[in-house]
């Protein structure tokens, strides 16, 4: 039972992780047009750094993604194994 809530757990926390770089994304992308005070070279270097921000988190995001694809099923694999036990 306690494996089970763990799992729950796990679950969770990793569907916060996704959901928290989304958004950091999104937050970088709004930053790079908030301030529009300085020179050419320098608002072009706030959108490139904004944009090179975002582009991190969304790389972060969809590794994450990637390396935990098989989580549901495997642990669903390894309950059923417990449970025949």
């Amino acid at each position: 039972m306690r494996w089970s809530e763990e799992v729950q757990l796990l679950q969770e926390e990793m569907r916060r992780v996704v959901v928290f770089l989304s958004h950091q994304a999104t937050w970088w992308e709004n930053q790079g047009s908030r301030r529009l005070d300085g020179s050419g070279e320098v608002l072009e270097g706030r959108l490139a750094t904004a944009r090179r921000q975002a582009a991190i988190r969304r790389a972060m995001r969809d590794r994450c993604l990637q390396l935990w694809q098989h989580v549901p099923e495997l642990t669903t694999t390894i309950a059923d194994g417990m449970a025949s036990s």
